[in-house]
């Protein structure tokens, strides 16, 4: 099991420059289309480390189930904590943060390790 300061010495050393977009106002729902509209987001950067991509196969052998992946963010420095529904761009893609973890060294925030799918 890694420390939390391996985890943190990991994403500095080999981390990349992401965006992270956080949803500050949610908008107006809209009951005739079911949707929100005039919702606001804002973006920070951060910078991160994916780890543990895995694929998984169910039902028959041709149906392939992309697995979740693991980032960890940087917490020094971060003026924001991820939430569960905010998004990270970069990498050539976009995911959704579906789980946080703040991991501490001496009561200092060092990293988040978030779980994320596309």
């Amino acid at each position: 099991m890694f420390r939390s300061a391996d985890l943190y010495r990991l994403v500095n050393d080999h981390g990349q420059s992401l965006t992270l977009r956080k949803i500050t106002t949610e908008g107006a729902y809209d009951p005739a289309t079911g949707s929100r509209s005039g919702g606001v987001t804002t973006d920070y950067s951060i910078l991160g480390y994916f780890y543990n991509y895995s694929l998984g196969l169910t039902g028959d052998k041709d149906e392939i189930v992309r697995g979740q992946r693991k980032l960890l963010i940087a917490a020094q420095g971060l003026s924001i904590t991820p939430d569960d529904e905010d998004l990270i761009l970069g990498n050539g893609d976009t995911v959704k943060v579906t789980s946080v973890t703040t991991l501490f060294s001496g009561g200092v925030a060092l990293c988040h390790m978030c779980g994320v799918q596309e």
